[in-house]
């Protein structure tokens, strides 16, 4: 799972998520307007663009040879009184075409907005399938070590890290609300050096985060950064798990 429920609304409305996922957005969703919201959203816009092909090659063309043959009048261009039957009749098909012009544009600028959004919804499934995949092959690799400590603030976390996957999972639960400005950021130790892990996103007290793990790497630890993340740790470890 990731580390936010609300993160999952585009995946689990293209049905993109595994079975515990499934359970728990389904639980989260009955209680949560925002996301029943969202969901019912992406599937609307998933279900037109199923039937759209999008908009023929040829459009831009025309759109822009309707614009082309409208020609701007200015104020000084126009009489003050025309009521020619003539003059009337070009007055009635400028404004047709002005109007067939903006429908046709409207209808260009929905398609784009629609088809952005669906390719960011693939996107957003293809790194959420890519995140579980990278969680069950560290999770099963066979020289996968696994550890935990409970915070002192409150909450647990745990690590499993794998040298011949290059990878690690820390899970977290729990943790109380941070001072205002700060988050919670994780850190790969090797001897006195470390490197930044991973970072919950402000406002998110558990979840399930994937990083990089350095083989002869010895500790994994958690901090209280600042919300933008550290480079290096800037306040003293709330955890330290050895992994030596």
């Amino acid at each position: 799972m990731t580390a936010d429920l609300h993160a999952l609304s585009g995946a689990y409305a293209l049905d993109a998520v595994d079975d515990i996922e499934r359970a728990a957005f389904t639980r989260h969703l009955a209680d949560c307007e925002p996301c029943q919201l969202e969901v019912a959203e992406f599937r609307e816009v998933t279900a037109r663009l199923a039937l759209d092909e999008g908009p023929p090659a040829r459009m831009r063309d025309s759109v822009l040879a309707i614009v082309a043959q409208t020609r701007q009048v200015s104020p000084a261009d126009r009489p003050e009184r025309d009521t020619a039957p003539a003059a009337r009749a070009e007055r009635w098909r400028r404004a047709t075409l002005g109007v067939a012009a903006a429908a046709v544009l409207a209808v260009v600028a929905t398609w784009v907005v629609m088809d952005q959004r669906l390719s960011d919804e693939q996107q957003q499934v293809r790194s959420l399938r890519s995140e579980r995949e990278r969680i069950y092959a560290v999770m099963n690799a066979k020289d996968v070590q696994m550890r935990g400590a409970d915070l002192p603030t409150g909450g647990r976390i745990a690590a499993a890290v794998s040298d011949s996957e290059h990878g690690g999972v820390a899970m977290l639960a729990g943790l109380s609300s941070p001072p205002a400005g700060q988050t919670y950021q994780m850190w790969v130790v090797t001897g006195a050096t470390s490197r930044p892990a991973a970072r919950l996103p402000v406002g998110v007290q558990g979840g399930t985060l994937v990083f990089d793990w350095t083989p002869g790497a010895t500790a994994f630890s958690i901090t209280r950064e600042p919300e933008i993340g550290s480079l290096t740790p800037t306040m003293d470890a709330l955890a330290t798990i050895d992994l030596s």
